[in-house]
């Protein structure tokens, strides 16, 4: 079993969450630049690893069902989740009263005409405000990672066949939970169609874990993801700029359904990772000491990704309230926006190192007193 730590996994998540943070500000070229990486963009990449790290983290293999670490974990994510809310409900107040384009923009007018009954469905997960439900996706996620992995133990290919059959079902016949703050009245992000990702990445995960090649290199294989990686880029643009109409008419929508994890999507982030995982480059880079604070951002995922929600969040408000915000401003506070989710990354990271030095310490002072010839 491998225990030593795979950083392309770090690399990828931090810069999965720095590019996040982009696409909420809606700046004026987030959606193009959401659209510029092809049939996919980061959140996909980062469920993906993050199904992979939860392998990681909690699997065992041979065990029996175990469900203590990955459900704690997801409590502690709905905690942060409620957290999050809170704080976005109370800049809403403040910016109904001065700026209604900025609690419109993230769908809070409606809750503070009943605060009460929408605070209760809040914590029932049924009222989430734009970028307020991809942490309780995480949670349904994790409360599903224990028997994800039982199963797994059983029968890979009944795994994914039975996670691959649900997909298909929650897609064609659009079966979603129940958000009453957006428009439709569904998760924005599917549980029910992105437990596929998740699962192929909870696969990766335990390959990993064992020792096992995780994407072995095939010449043709590497060839036809390359291609598809660089011509989904163009062709994207060119579909979502109305330059050219897509070859798949009206089934189009369904190909890239972002709510529904569309199979072109799904096509497009397992081509990404496995040119990542192939080319040694990438592999230099997720090792070199330049690349550290981003690793660094991808290891402390939760606080860089909620102090994100908020940075982006005020970044939508102040695009609201002034639209017509010059380009250099707005690149101005997302290179500030990236910058500060980087320096919380390095003070977590300094306060876990000091902790654990501070804990040897700790743990080495009554070893000497035992090998001290005072005695």
């Amino acid at each position: 079993m491998s225990k030593q730590r795979e950083n392309r996994i770090d690399l990828l998540r931090g810069l999965s969450l720095l590019l996040i943070f982009i696409g909420h500000a809606e700046f004026t070229f987030s959606l193009a630049f959401q659209h510029s990486r092809g049939f996919c963009d980061a959140s996909e990449m980062f469920v993906l690893l993050s199904g992979m790290s939860a392998a990681l983290a909690y699997y065992r293999p041979g065990a029996t069902l175990m469900v203590e670490r990955p459900w704690k974990r997801a409590w502690r994510l709905y905690l942060v989740h409620l957290l999050l809310f809170a704080v976005m409900a109370a800049v809403a107040a403040v910016a109904l009263g001065y700026f209604r384009a900025a609690a419109k923009a993230i769908d809070m007018v409606d809750f503070w005409k009943d605060p009460l009954w929408h605070g209760l469905e809040a914590l029932a997960l049924s009222f989430m405000p734009g970028n307020l439900d991809i942490l309780p996706l995480y949670v349904v996620l994790l409360l599903l990672a224990p028997f994800i992995f039982v199963l797994h133990d059983r029968s890979i290919a009944l795994l994914l066949a039975l996670s691959g059959a649900v997909w298909l079902v929650a897609g064609m016949g659009h079966i979603n939970f129940v958000n009453l703050a957006l428009e439709g009245h569904i998760w924005y992000f599917d549980p029910l169609s992105w437990q596929f990702i998740f699962v192929m990445g909870i696969c990766l995960g335990i390959r990993m874990k064992r020792g096992q090649p995780v994407l072995p290199y095939n010449g043709p294989l590497f060839a036809a993801a390359a291609v598809f990686a660089l011509v989904a880029i163009p062709a994207n643009m060119a579909i979502y700029f109305d330059a050219i109409d897509s070859p798949f008419g009206n089934l189009h929508h369904e190909l890239v359904s972002k709510t529904n994890g569309g199979p072109l999507r799904i096509i497009n982030v397992l081509a990404i990772l496995y040119l990542a995982w192939n080319i040694p480059a990438v592999k230099k880079m997720a090792d070199h000491p330049s690349m550290q604070l981003l690793c660094t951002a991808g290891r402390h995922s939760l606080p860089i990704f909620s102090v994100g929600v908020l940075l982006s969040f005020c970044a939508l408000v102040m695009m609201r309230v002034y639209p017509q915000t010059p380009l250099s401003v707005q690149l101005l506070v997302m290179t500030a926006g990236c910058m500060m989710q980087l320096a919380l990354a390095y003070c977590l990271e300094r306060r876990k190192t000091a902790r654990a030095v501070s804990g040897g310490a700790r743990d080495a002072a009554p070893a000497m007193a035992k090998l001290s010839p005072a005695e």
